[in-house]
C-alpha cells in the first residue's frame, strides 16, 4: 500500500528561519504544502549562539508551516554552516561479500562506512562523499555497483563540524517537538536546488552569500570536492552603508534592498535617493552611483575571497562549469556581471529549480538552501544521522540510484 510522505526543511540563518513542508504523492510528484519564514534571533555568522532565542525564531516558522497542513511533521532536516565547518579526505577498503566478486550496493555501503574517520571529541561528522572509487589498485570507476573486483578503495570527503555547533542546532530544533533525521550543510543543500548536473560533471563553484557568511563548495567530476566558509555576508554590506553614511542598521538595509547595485555605472539613470535623517541630522540626497559605493566595495572584496578560496581548493582557476551565486545577497541587481567582468568566466545567479507549490517569492535565491533540503532528505531517504548516540555514525551517502525510485522507495515504505 503506497502513502503519501512528507519532507521538511529547516534552514537556520543569520537574518532568518525558514521552514518548509512538502509531500511526495503515490506518483511520486513533489509538492510543496506548507512555508513559515521568521526574523532569525540567537544566530551569528550561520552559528547559534543563545538557544532560547533560536529556538523561539525555529517554533515561529514551524507553526507558520503548520498552519496548512493540521498536523505536525514526524522529522526534518536542519541547515548548518559558519566557519566552523571543516573538511578532510579519507580512505577506506573492502573485498566484495560475494563468491564471485561482484560489487553490491551493501559493498558500497560498507565501503564507505569504512572510510569514517577517527574524530576528536570536540568533532562531528556531517557528511561523508565518495569522491572517486579504485577496482583492484588499477582502475577508477564512478559507480562500482554491478562490477567485478577482488578489492575495492574509495577515496572520500568528510565534512566536520564543532560538536557543540551540531549539538546546539539539533537542541533547538528538537526543542520544537520535531526529530532532526539530518544535518545538511547549506551550501550542499542549496546545491541540491540550483545547480544542474552537467554544471557539477564540468566543474562548479557554489557560493551561498547568506547574511553572515558565504559558504562556499566546489565540484569536479559529479563529486564534491572542497567546502569551505568566509565570514563576510549581506549583513557587512548592510553594515558598511550605516557606518558610511551615518545611518540606522534597519534603515541602510531598506537602502540596500531598495537601491542597491554591484554595477551603478552600468545604470542609465544616477537616481538621487533619499537618506533619511538620524540623531538630529537632516535627510539628504545622495546619488545612486555614490551611495552604492560601500556596497561595491565590499562585493569585490567578497569575490576575491571567493577566489582564494578557490586556489585554496587546488584550482588555479574557475571551473568550467564557472561560478553559481544563490543566497539572499546574490539577489542584488548587477552581482553575476561584476563577477564575470573579475573572474572572465560563467556567472550566473541560482535560484530553485521549479517545484510544484512553490510560490513566486520561494523561488529566489534565499530560499535555495531550504527548498535543497528536501531534494537532499528525498535522495538519502532512509538514513538515519546518530550524532554520537552510536559507536558507528552512519553513512550519509546511498547506493546510487535514479531520484524517481528513490521516492518510489519512500512512498512504499
Amino acid at each position: 500500500m503506497t502513502r503519501d510522505i512528507f519532507y521538511t526543511g529547516i534552514d537556520i540563518g543569520s537574518s532568518k528561519v525558514c521552514a518548509i513542508i512538502s509531500r511526495v504523492g503515490p506518483s511520486g510528484e513533489l509538492k510543496i504544502i506548507g512555508s513559515g519564514l521568521s526574523q532569525a534571533q540567537g544566530v551569528q555568522k550561520g552559528r547559534i549562539v543563545d538557544t532560547t532565542e533560536a529556538q523561539k525564531s525555529v517554533q515561529s516558522a514551524l507553526d507558520m508551516a503548520h498552519e496548512s497542513l493540521g498536523s505536525h511533521v514526524p522529522w526534518t532536516y536542519v541547515s548548518i554552516s559558519g566557519n566552523h565547518v571543516t573538511n578532510l579526505r579519507t580512505s577506506g577498503l573492502v573485498h566484495p561479500s560475494t563468491l564471485d566478486k561482484q560489487v553490491s550496493a551493501d559493498d558500497v555501503a560498507r565501503l564507505t562506512r569504512n572510510s569514517y574517520p577517527e574524530v576528536p571529541p570536540d568533532k562531528e561528522v556531517i557528511h561523508v562523499t565518495p569522491v572517486s572509487y579504485l577496482a583492484d589498485n588499477d582502475y577508477s570507476v564512478r559507480d562500482p555497483i554491478g562490477m567485478y573486483a577482488d578489492q575495492l578503495q574509495v577515496e572520500s570527503h568528510v565534512v566536520l563540524g564543532d560538536r557543540s555547533a551540531v549539538n546546539d542546532t539539533i537542541k533547538v530544533v528538537e526543542d520544537c517537538g520535531i526529530p532532526v533525521k539530518g544535518l545538511v550543510l547549506s551550501p550542499i543543500a542549496s546545491a541540491e536546488a540550483v545547480l544542474t548536473q552537467d554544471e557539477k560533471e564540468l566543474g562548479v563553484v557554489l557560493a551561498d552569500v547568506g547574511a553572515g557568511s558565504t559558504d562556499i563548495v566546489v565540484f569536479e567530476r559529479g563529486s564534491l570536492l572542497y567546502n569551505t566558509s568566509i565570514p563576510v555576508g549581506g549583513s557587512h554590506l548592510t553594515r558598511d552603508l550605516s557606518i558610511a553614511y551615518r545611518i540606522p542598521f534597519y534603515s541602510a538595509e531598506d537602502l540596500k534592498q531598495k537601491w542597491g547595485h554591484a554595477l551603478p555605472e552600468s545604470l542609465e539613470r544616477d537616481e538621487e535617493v533619499l537618506l533619511p535623517g538620524f540623531q538630529g541630522q537632516q535627510s539628504r540626497l545622495k546619488r545612486r552611483s555614490v551611495l552604492c559605493k560601500p556596497l561595491v566595495d565590499r562585493l569585490q572584496e567578497t569575490l576575491a575571497l571567493i577566489m582564494i578560496k578557490v586556489q585554496e581548493a587546488g584550482l588555479r582557476r574557475f571551473p568550467k562549469g564557472g561560478l553559481v551565486l544563490t543566497g539572499g545577497s546574490a539577489e542584488m541587481p548587477g552581482i553575476a556581471s561584476m563577477a564575470q567582468q573579475i573572474f572572465g568566466c560563467a556567472v550566473r545567479v541560482g535560484r530553485p529549480q521549479p517545484v510544484q507549490g512553490l510560490s513566486i517569492e520561494q523561488q529566489r535565491p534565499s530560499f535555495a538552501t531550504a527548498i535543497g533540503l528536501l531534494m537532499w532528505g528525498i535522495r538519502n531517504y532512509g538514513e538515519e544521522r546518530n550524532y554520537r548516540k552510536t559507536e558507528k555514525i552512519a553513512s550519509s551517502v546511498r547506493a546510487h540510484k535514479p531520484l524517481f525510485h528513490r521516492i518510489k522507495d519512500a512512498i512504499a515504505a
